[in-house]
């Protein structure tokens, strides 16, 4: 039963909570506990929404090689995309832990079985999808690629992600596979980062890791060129567990009674956060690609900026969910993201070769934005109908899988 004045399915934030005295901290504490307790939130979906654009938008251009590069220049930003969807793993993936009282070993056997289940069975069958789509020879196979795939630890090494030439059993596995790592260390730093101020020393910590390997890292594999070592050193997890740490202050932000009081009594709202977010996308995509730390310059890498400039725009978005900005298009692309992450590469690939036989304009000069529109509403719809139905008939099910297994173990499903 919702609480008094809470609507089903509403969130506990869209409460009116007039000021925090000593009077109303033990109700304010209970309202919490409600966040977590929400097994779906249609702002989650709309931040995936989001994610799963820019990163379509961004690889988009590769399609349209006279694209005019003001374009290339403002849909270079979904290379930022992946660290929106981490971001919001983070949170989900706290919200999800916070639901069980279980003890660590048994909450933590679910945790990861359910992840397993979750992400694997569709991400094994694309393998298979992208190797008959594109068509690949049995030269390209390699076991020792495969096996990486499988079992996730191909963020670790340039030859298995890879940013070196060869086969590519998912595009864009490398996230996946980051993803994962998280994963296993995810139940440790749940039990231990548990508010704001434990949060804050964790993305200090990561911080340091990422500036430690980033020098250190230029060490490692010698035998590749500056270009392809930069690139690894910029996927690899060491460089990308600051990203979920800043996923750790968002929830917490959430969580902590002053913070969401400061955001509900602001005038803001979700459509002005929006507008913000585009205009300080806008100032970053002049700042450049930055994958590391620039000391002599006193540079920042990118999409550590970036995720900083993520993390308010979503504290606004989840605290005050209305407006534009959450539109049931965005939570429907969204609910598929997962899906439609695997599959744009290849709906991008047929789209682009479609749309260019039969396109009668120029694609050169401004012309080439007409055609890139043009090619992203395609490559959405296409990718948002397929991601549905393999939603449906692989992720959905298989989710169900995992639950039933994580019954067994003791307990409710969490």
């Amino acid at each position: 039963m919702a609480p008094a004045g809470l609507k089903h399915n509403s969130p506990v934030w869209s409460l009116h909570v007039p000021e925090f005295t000593m009077e109303n901290r033990i109700s304010t504490a209970a309202n919490i506990d409600v966040f977590d307790r929400q097994e779906h939130l249609q702002v989650i979906d709309a931040l995936r929404g989001y994610a799963i654009l820019l990163v379509i938008g961004v690889h988009s251009v590769g399609h349209v090689p006279d694209l005019v590069w003001p374009a290339v220049r403002i849909l270079g930003m979904g290379f930022y995309g992946v660290q929106l969807f981490f971001v919001t793993s983070a949170v989900t993936l706290l919200m999800s832990w916070h639901r069980s009282a279980e003890p660590f070993l048994q909450r933590s056997s679910k945790f990861l079985i359910r992840r397993f289940f979750r992400i694997a069975p569709f991400y094994y069958a694309a393998i298979l999808i992208y190797w008959f789509a594109y068509n690949m020879s049995t030269e390209a196979f390699s076991l020792k690629l495969l096996f990486a795939t499988l079992f996730f630890y191909n963020a670790w090494s340039p030859y298995l992600i890879p940013t070196v030439s060869g086969w590519t059993p998912v595009p864009g596995g490398w996230s996946i596979g980051v993803e994962f790592c998280f994963y296993l260390v995810f139940p440790f730093l749940a039990t231990i980062v548990t508010n704001l101020r434990r949060a804050m020393v964790f993305f200090s910590i990561s911080l340091l890791i990422l500036i430690g390997a980033s020098h250190f890292g230029m060490n490692l594999y010698p035998e590749l060129d500056v270009t392809d070592r930069s690139n690894f050193l910029y996927f690899w997890p060491p460089n990308q567990l600051v990203i979920f740490a800043l996923g750790f202050i968002l929830y917490n932000l959430i969580k902590n009674p002053w913070a969401r009081q400061r955001i509900q009594a602001s005038s803001i709202t979700a459509n002005q956060a929006s507008a913000v977010l585009l205009i300080a996308m806008f100032a970053l995509s002049f700042y450049g690609v930055r994958k590391f730390f620039e000391w002599e310059r006193g540079l920042a890498p990118t999409h550590l900026l970036m995720t900083i400039c993520f993390v308010p725009w979503a504290l606004v978005l989840i605290l005050k969910p209305t407006g534009y900005a959450i539109n049931s298009a965005i939570m429907g692309l969204g609910k598929v993201s997962f899906s439609a992450y695997v599959l744009h590469f290849f709906v991008l690939r047929y789209s682009s070769n479609v749309l260019r036989n039969s396109w009668p304009f120029e694609l050169t000069g401004v012309a080439s934005i007409a055609f890139e529109v043009a090619l992203l509403v395609v490559t959405v719809v296409v990718t948002r109908i397929l991601g549905e139905l393999t939603y449906r008939c692989i992720e959905q099910p298989f989710i169900h899988i995992g639950k039933s297994i994580t019954r067994n173990i003791g307990g409710a499903p969490w």
